[in-house]
């Protein structure tokens, strides 16, 4: 007794088909064999009985005085002397005639006559001469039938072989590509999917498919959340830390500030230190800006949102960066128009943001171009330029705060812009195709309801 053993007992379906083809073709082949034995058996009763008709019909023939009785078969002739027989006849009948009286007994041969076959028959008699006959066996009026009966059982014959066969080896193709199609889905959810010729396969294939794209969708999402997730970890710990920061260094800048416009008010002082205090005041403000981007980075709320034209603000910060990209040689072209709610001053710095890096992308004589459009999603300001843009292993870092491929660069800029556009209800992404670089900065339309 086997413990803690089991038999596999289930057969692949090519077993089943395999068992049904051997079936079929065993089945088939013992009834043509079958059917063709009866009809040579029939045709051997025929020939023999016609035998011994002619045997008969000889021994009658033999007799001293032979019965004035017809021939017992439609058909046969006999006699003892010289007859009217076919043409064709003549020659078998002579011979066997010659044969009986060089033997001095009694012969019989058979020979084909077309479709029929001849039997001849020959024997001396005593009174002299020699007794004759031939009868020309026909085929039966059914054999033509019977014959086409048994070619037409062949053919389904063979025709279920081949059938079977093609079912076999449809079914092992299907199967082998849909195994296929598993092995590399197991790898890449991508992979396309085979649709077997075979229905009952094809509708298998398509429910693999939708699993495939549903599971494809799943593990998308579940990237998208976890990047998400670690994005908002990572704020919140940033959060966390500007506004501490920003505690500690408002204060002591404020406290900075306010005594250098004291001492720069009180009494007048020599060119170099008013122009220190400036360059110092200059740089604080400089500081409280950082700071300021780091808690809009952080989850800072916008100020009030307000009805405007997206396309005339776009065009107002193009006028007022149009002398420093004039400068490099880069023009700032600005297209569509779109009505928006938005907070005004934090859309200007997410707009400007994208110029400045489009222009200090863009080579020398080519052009910005912003195109303001109103989508069934809400409204969005594009911008491209011809630059080289990032590699695409680092195009996932864009959007991370003090990631910059600038040397001069803080890493705010598009990780401000971003942070903006989200607390619009929008996003903005980046892409890259045919030699442009495209940044879009989308306003949700919930925001603008």
């Amino acid at each position: 007794m086997l413990v803690g053993a089991s038999v596999d007992t289930r057969r692949g379906i090519r077993q089943r088909l395999v068992t049904i083809l051997l079936l079929g073709a065993v089945t088939s082949a013992l009834s043509l064999m079958a059917l063709v034995r009866i009809l040579s058996v029939t045709t051997a009763q025929r020939m023999e009985r016609a035998r011994d008709t002619v045997r008969a019909e000889l021994d009658r023939l033999a007799q001293p005085s032979p019965p004035m009785t017809a021939t017992p078969l439609i058909g046969m002739r006999s006699g003892t002397g010289e007859a009217e027989v076919p043409a064709d006849w003549r020659a078998p009948l002579d011979e066997a005639r010659r044969s009986a009286l060089a033997h001095g007994a009694a012969v019989m041969s058979e020979r084909p006559l077309g479709d029929a076959t001849l039997i001849v028959g020959a024997r001396p008699i005593a009174r002299g001469g020699v007794a004759w006959t031939a009868y020309a066996v026909l085929p039966s009026y059914r054999l033509r039938t019977w014959q086409a009966i048994v070619i037409l059982l062949a053919l389904a014959t063979a025709l279920l072989v081949a059938a079977a066969l093609n079912a076999v080896f449809t079914v092992k193709r299907g199967a082998t590509a849909l195994n296929a199609s598993l092995v590399g889905l197991a790898e890449d959810l991508s992979t396309p999917v085979p649709r077997p010729r075979i229905r009952e396969l094809g509708d298998l294939a398509d429910g693999i498919a939708r699993l495939a794209q549903d599971l494809a969708r799943s593990r998308a999402a579940r990237d998208r959340l976890t990047r998400e997730l670690a994005e908002q970890e990572r704020l919140a710990a940033l959060g966390r830390v500007v506004a501490g920061v920003a505690h500690e260094v408002r204060n002591p800048l404020a406290s900075i500030k306010l005594h250098l416009d004291l001492a720069n008010a009180r009494t007048p002082l020599p060119d170099q230190a008013a122009s220190a205090i400036k360059f110092a005041s200059d740089e604080i403000a400089r500081l409280d800006r950082l700071v300021a981007d780091l808690l809009l980075v952080a989850g800072r709320k916008l100020g009030p949102l307000r009805a405007g034209s997206l396309g005339e603000l776009a065009r107002a910060r193009a006028r007022a960066l149009s002398a420093w990209a004039a400068e490099r040689e880069v023009a700032i072209a600005v297209e569509g128009d779109a009505e928006a709610r938005f907070d005004p001053e934090s859309m200007a710095r997410a707009v400007d943001n994208l110029l400045r890096n489009a222009v200090e992308a863009s080579a020398r004589g080519t052009r910005v171009t912003v195109r303001v459009t109103d989508e069934k999603d809400g409204p969005r300001v594009r911008v491209d330029d011809r630059g080289a843009g990032v590699t695409p292993e680092r195009a996932g870092e864009l959007f991370e705060p003090f990631f910059t491929t600038k040397p001069e660069g803080t890493g705010l800029g598009l990780a401000i812009s971003r942070a903006i556009a989200r607390a619009h209800g929008g996003d903005l992404t980046y892409a890259r195709s045919d030699e442009t670089t495209r940044f879009e900065l989308s306003l949700g339309r919930e925001a603008q309801a």
